[in-house]
């Protein structure tokens, strides 16, 4: 069982899209109430590879404020079923549009992780239409470290920069993840020209990452915000990969005052 803070609703959904099975947690604040439509600034946030949303409890909560948070667990992460193939960044990508446009959103902020910043950037370049505004945390993959052996070595080098807790939450999730599923979508994640594709993201772009981030170094966001057709980058000292786990109210900070611009 999650704790809930008080004040804190909290809904959980399983559901099939296309087939394949997603899970979705939908987080609002009892204060919402208070909050002009106009006003809201809902958020959807996508994990990375090999864990699930778990680790974006502190930042939903920081965020559940002022809109709804919508956390997604992706096809065969965590505890969500593995499909019965292999599926890459743009399958993924496929799932969180198809998910939207279901949920009928009104033009949410996106935020992905890792991974998931991938995914994100995929999302946005082939359906712009589904977001105001795009946020990408540690994006993946820096061409200086195209590998699976260099971004492991990148990610242990991080990992003492990351809470206990914050480990603990991971490690379960990769176990639970399994290596054979981590291992089927590991090479997409490493392929992906994330600096290819983001060129094609219309909508404005806010690129982060933790001070101690190894896995995307301070070159390489800048490289990824500059190549954003209406992009911009922030660093928050002491921050590890997972940066939002561990700062999660200097991360929220820094998406209200990207959405507010």
């Amino acid at each position: 069982m999650i704790p809930v803070p008080s004040g804190l609703n909290v809904r959980i959904d399983r559901l099939l899209v296309d087939g394949l099975p997603l899970r979705t947690w939908t987080c609002w604040r009892d204060s919402l109430d208070r909050v002009p439509p106009q006003e809201r600034r809902d958020v959807v946030l996508v994990h990375g590879i090999g864990v699930s949303s778990h680790y974006f409890q502190p930042l939903a909560g920081e965020l559940a404020g002022a809109g709804v948070v919508h956390m997604l667990d992706l096809p065969g992460f965590g505890d969500v079923p593995r499909p019965d193939r292999r599926l890459d960044v743009e399958d993924f990508a496929g799932v969180v549009e198809r998910w939207l446009r279901r949920a009928g959103l009104d033009r949410p902020t996106v935020l992905g992780h890792s991974m998931g910043a991938q995914v994100v950037t995929e999302l946005l370049a082939k359906a712009p239409d589904v977001a105001g505004r795009a946020v990408l945390v540690g994006p993946t993959t820096d061409p200086a470290a195209r590998s699976a052996v260099r971004q492991g070595l990148r990610l242990l080098r991080t990992a003492v920069h990351e809470s206990p807790r914050t480990r603990q939450t991971i490690l379960v999730d990769y176990l639970q993840s399994g290596v054979l599923w981590y291992g089927l979508v590991l090479p997409s994640m490493i392929e992906y020209r994330t600096e290819e594709r983001i060129p094609q993201v219309p909508v404005p772009v806010l690129v982060v990452r933790g001070e101690h981030d190894r896995v995307a170094p301070r070159p390489w966001v800048q490289q990824v915000a500059a190549a954003a057709p209406d992009g911009r980058w922030a660093e928050v000292p002491g921050g590890g990969h997972a940066v939002f786990a561990n700062h999660a109210r200097e991360v929220a900070a820094l998406i209200r005052e990207h959405q507010d611009r």
